[in-house]
C-alpha cells in the first residue's frame, strides 16, 4: 500500500520565509548586502538574488549555513515564521549550547 503524501506547505512557502529572514537578520545587524557577502564568502549578487526572490528555490544548505554563520545564527532560525516562536526556539538553542559547553568543560 502506498501512503499518500501530504504537504502542509509548498516549496515557495518555505523559500519565502528563508528569504525574508535572511534580509531581516541582515538589516537587524546593520549589514549591507556586500558586507554579508564578504563575511559569508558568497557573492553580493547571490545575496541580492536571494533577498529579491530571483534565486527561486536554488539556495543550497551549504550557502544557508555560511550565511547563518556570518550572521551568528543557528541555521534553524531561517525557517521560523513568527517572532514569538523564534524566541522559544532561541531559548531551547541557548539551553542546548549551555549543556554542550558544560559537557565539554
Amino acid at each position: 500500500m502506498i501512503k499518500d503524501t501530504l504537504y502542509l506547505h509548498d516549496d515557495e512557502f518555505y523559500y519565502e520565509i528563508v528569504r525574508a529572514n535572511i534580509k531581516k537578520f541582515r538589516l537587524e545587524q546593520k549589514l549591507t548586502q556586500q558586507e554579508l557577502a564578504d563575511i559569508s564568502g558568497v557573492s553580493r549578487q547571490y545575496i541580492c538574488d536571494i533577498e529579491n526572490n530571483n534565486r527561486n528555490k536554488h539556495i543550497t544548505i551549504a550557502i544557508l549555513g555560511r550565511i547563518a554563520d556570518a550572521l551568528d545564527l543557528n541555521i534553524v532560525e531561517f525557517f521560523i515564521e513568527e517572532d514569538e516562536l523564534r524566541m522559544e526556539v532561541r531559548s531551547v538553542i541557548d539551553v542546548f549550547n549551555h549543556n554542550k559547553e558544560t559537557v565539554n568543560s
